[in-house]
Parts: C-alpha cells; structure tokens; sequence
C-alpha cells in the first residue's frame, strides 16, 4: 500500500472512533466476556488518533482523574467477590470513558457544538420515551410489559422511575433555557429561514413537554427536590433582582413548611405511589448510609468491588428485616459518594468528585465569560442541570457504571466541549497558536 493510501486510511480509522463507539454501545450496556472483545479495536484507534493529532486521547482538563477513575475501576476487579457480579459496572465505566473521550475528540467547532447540543436534546427526548414505555404500571400510565420483558430478556433490569427522573433533570434546564433565549436564531441564522427557525421551536416546544411531562410522571421526590435546588441555585446566580426573588421564595417555602401541612399534603397526594412517606425515607436513608459507612472504613483503598454492596451487605452488614427496612434487596447506597467509595475505594471517591469539580468549574468560567450570548445560556442550562442531578445524588444513586449513567458521561463531555469552543479555541486563534486537541 502506498502512502498516501495508508494516510487516507488511518485518518479514516481515527475519524470513525465516535460512530464506533456509539456502534458498540449495545454491547457494552449488555455485557459478557465474549462481548467484550469489541475493545481490543479500541487501541488501533487511539493509535491512528496520535498519528494524525499527536494525542491517544485528547488532552481535557478532566484527565486525570478520569485516568485515576479508570485505574481503580481496574483495582477494583480484584477486590470483588465475583467479577461477574461487576462486569455490568466494569464495562459501563468503560463506556462511559470511551463516549467522553471521543465527543470531545470530535465537537471542537462551533458548528460542531451545535450540532451536539441538537443531539443532546434529542438525547433527554429518547430516555423520556425509554421511561414512558419500560417504567412499572404503577408509575406511568404508558408503560409498556412487553419493552419491561424484552429488556429483561436482553440481559438488562427493570427501568425505575427514581433513576430516569433524575437523569431527566440533566435536560430540562437546558431545554428551558435555550427556548427562553431564541436558540433558533443560533441553529439557523439565516434572515430568511422563517419557516425553518419557526419548525425549530415547535420541535423545541414538543421535546420540552415530552421530557418534563415523563419527568412528572415518574414521581420522584429526589428529582422535583433537585431541580427546585437548581432552579433556586440559578436565580441565585443570575442577577440582583433574581436573587431577591430567590430570596424572597426561600423564605416563603421555610415558613410554609413550619407552620402549614403543606409538605405532608404533598407527599400524601403527589408522591403516594412513589413508595414509603418522606419521613419513613429518610429515617431508611440513614440507616443505609450507616452500613454503607462501616462497610468504607473496613475497605477504604480499594473498596469491595463494582456492584458487590448488593450481595454484600446484606451478608457482613445486615439491616433490620421488615417493616423497618421494607425492601431487602437494595441495589445501592442511595447515595452517588458513598456508592463510589463503597465501589472503588477512597481514590475512586476522590476521582468521581473531581469529575463533578472540574465541571463546574469549567461551567463557572463560561458563564463568567462569555463570547457568545448562547454559550452563556448552554452554560446557564448544563449548570442547572448538573446542580439537579447531584441534589438528586445525595439521597439517591445512579451508580458509576450503570446503564443510565450513560447520561452522565455524554453531560460531562459536552460541558468540556463547550469549554474549549466558547474559550480555548478564541484564546488560540488570538495567539495564533493551533492547539493540539484540534481534530
């Protein structure tokens, strides 16, 4: 083969690591050994990747502790009980890791941009219908046995209510926010597309009642919580007179609460099939970060393993039997941290924080910053979402590795994707310097 010709095909290689990536998707999600083998085309890949850009991976701002997260991922298969029982986990963190990885690789433009953030959206809508369709009867009047029997029978689980709302809350926000601030002028600037920016908003206007409607329907406490903090946290932020309003709103929900029935009124008659009342929540929550905390003290390094606290606890850290604990088989931590810790140890802690650190921070400095009215908007959105998402991870968990987690990862990479079009790349057009991330 000629040179040209080997060039011609390792860029080709190197281009196709996304539609690569999402092709073998399915099989990460369901995994088996046999399965897993679609990773060993992984380094050829990352191999061409440097030969075209100089990079394996691109150089983001999260690397490290994505790498530290990888690392105790690995550690963390020695540590469990039964590496079957964790490879559901295992090959999600992988996924994840790959989708960020290659997202980043390829959104370096503002066209680019665009177009992933059309694609997130269309995301949240796709995970609204999943939630719909596979949810319990209990909790959606559209959920479909067949789709719940079918995923059963590929080898996935039940898809909750608690978990969908909560990776819901990612999209709303910017779903919101990008209507509220004409983002049809930014995917199509052109004066004369009337037609075409008025189909825009109607899109925009039937995927926000499709993922906020789902988003009701699941009736999560947790999720309604973290979106009230988000949208509290953004009022906050925003300006003087917003953060009056937030103030002034604050302090009407104290009152409310300590001298009316209003919150036990709710809980009854809103959240009524969600499970056990608001108190009798908590009161479980607590007991369950309790086990979970001996259980981190007594494997602080490594933890006990990816999905191991399921089959765990109920051996070495039992609970009270019924009613006081009316569940005994319980999946996990109901908590983001501690489940992290509880999987891959204190390092693993450290590294899935530093995720959610470095995030914010990268939002912080596009929303303090801007270039672009809509940059600041898509931060504005991401940002209320994420602050959603980790209220909803105090007191419940979508734990690393997990099939909707997926969400995280995609919210992650388009976070640090915006970074680097609304401020690295216009810091190395002034300097005239092309950095290495270029794709």
């Amino acid at each position: 083969m000629s040179a040209p010709k080997r060039t011609r095909l390792v860029r080709f290689v190197a281009a196709a690591e996304l539609p690569f990536v999402l092709a073998i998707a399915p099989l990460l999600l369901l995994p088996t050994p046999g399965r897993l083998t679609v990773l060993a085309a992984v380094p050829v890949i990352w191999l061409c990747a440097r030969i075209t850009s100089g990079r394996l991976v691109p150089p983001t701002p999260v690397n490290t502790a994505l790498w530290l997260l990888l690392a105790m991922v690995g550690v963390s298969l020695q540590a469990t009980f039964n590496i079957r029982q964790s490879l559901g986990k295992v090959s999600g963190v992988i996924l994840g890791a790959l989708l960020f990885w290659a997202i980043t690789r390829c959104v370096t433009t503002p066209g680019r941009l665009k177009t992933a953030t059309a694609v997130f959206l269309a995301a949240g809508a796709a995970l609204a219908v999943i939630g719909l369709l596979a949810a319990p009867d209990n909790f959606s009047a559209f959920s479909a046995p067949s789709l719940r029997r079918l995923i059963l029978g590929l080898g996935g689980a039940e898809v909750h209510p608690n978990p969908v709302a909560g990776c819901l809350a990612l999209f709303v926000p910017l779903q919101v926010g990008l209507l509220a601030a004409g983002a049809h002028r930014w995917w199509c600037p052109r004066s004369d597309s009337r037609a075409a920016r008025r189909s825009i908003v109607i899109l925009q206007i039937m995927l926000l009642c499709l993922t906020m409607g789902t988003f009701v329907l699941m009736r999560s406490r947790g999720a309604v919580i973290g979106l009230a903090v988000a949208a509290l946290a953004f009022l906050a932020w925003h300006s003087r007179l917003t953060r009056i309003a937030a103030g002034m709103f604050g302090a009407g929900l104290v009152v409310a609460t300590m001298v009316t029935s209003v919150p036990t009124l709710l809980d009854r008659q809103t959240f009524s099939k969600s499970g056990t009342t608001l108190l009798g929540s908590v009161a479980i929550r607590f007991g369950l970060w309790s086990k979970a905390l001996e259980a981190i003290r007594d494997v602080p390094i490594t933890g006990m393993g990816m999905n191991a606290f399921r089959k765990v606890m109920p051996v070495r850290y039992p609970l009270p039997p019924p009613p006081v604990f009316p569940d005994p088989d319980i999946a996990h931590a109901h908590n983001n941290f501690l489940q992290a810790a509880l999987d891959l140890g204190i390092p693993g802690l450290v590294a899935y924080t530093s995720l959610w650190l470095v995030a914010a921070f990268l939002l912080a400095l596009v929303y303090r910053r801007p270039r672009d009215r809509m940059y600041r908007t898509i931060a504005a959105g991401l940002g209320a979402g994420v602050i959603a998402h980790f209220t909803f991870g105090l007191a419940d968990a979508i734990p690393l590795g997990s099939k909707l987690g997926v969400a995280f990862w995609i919210t992650l990479a388009l976070i640090v994707a915006l970074h680097h079009v609304a401020l690295v790349r216009p810091a190395e057009a002034e300097s005239g310097h092309r950095g290495d991330w270029e794709a």
